[in-house]
């Protein structure tokens, strides 16, 4: 039997809970299928699933409730989502809209370790000036000694240089 674990469209569905369950005290499965634009099997089909991985309890035709578990992951998931969107607004200058929706489809499947770095670089970039200047630098020295790198690849150096052909 295959080993069940939260998909990124499972993450997905579990932060949608979470939203209404925030904005309304309840969730719905008739909710959530008209916010996703999917049907109500579909829908049912995701919540037994996050129902046995213990992230949220429901009964046929009752309200979809996030377990300790389930909040706490979808509470996490919708700040990290909110830090990207933040950063594609504040530091990149994007549109609200278009902030959201990069966020939406970058923020689902990550690994904590991955979230953990995504959540350092925010804090360092969203205020940024000169006096953090010297923790960019650790950061990304870091990181790319986690990753094994010595040098930047001539590869990733020759995108550098086509940004200005492309301008």
């Amino acid at each position: 039997m295959p080993e069940k674990k939260l998909t990124p469209t499972l993450e997905n569905y579990l932060v949608a809970i979470y939203d209404f369950i925030k904005k309304n005290d309840v969730a719905r499965v008739s909710e959530i299928a008209n916010r996703k634009k999917v049907s109500y099997p579909s829908v049912t089909t995701a919540i037994k699933r996050l129902a046995e991985l213990g992230y949220v309890e429901h009964r046929k035709y009752g309200f979809i409730k996030l377990t300790r578990k389930g909040y706490r992951l979808a509470a996490t998931i919708k700040r990290a989502e909110l830090r990207i969107k933040y950063f594609f607004i504040y530091i990149v200058g994007l549109a609200e809209q278009k902030a959201q929706k990069i966020a939406e489809l970058m923020i689902y499947g990550l690994d904590p370790e991955t979230r953990k770095a995504l959540r350092r670089f925010y804090a360092i970039m969203i205020d940024f000036d000169e006096s953090k200047v010297k923790k960019l630098m650790k950061f990304i020295e870091e990181q790319r000694k986690k990753a094994g790198l010595k040098n930047v690849p001539k590869e990733a150096l020759d995108l550098k240089l086509r940004i200005s052909e492309e301008d």
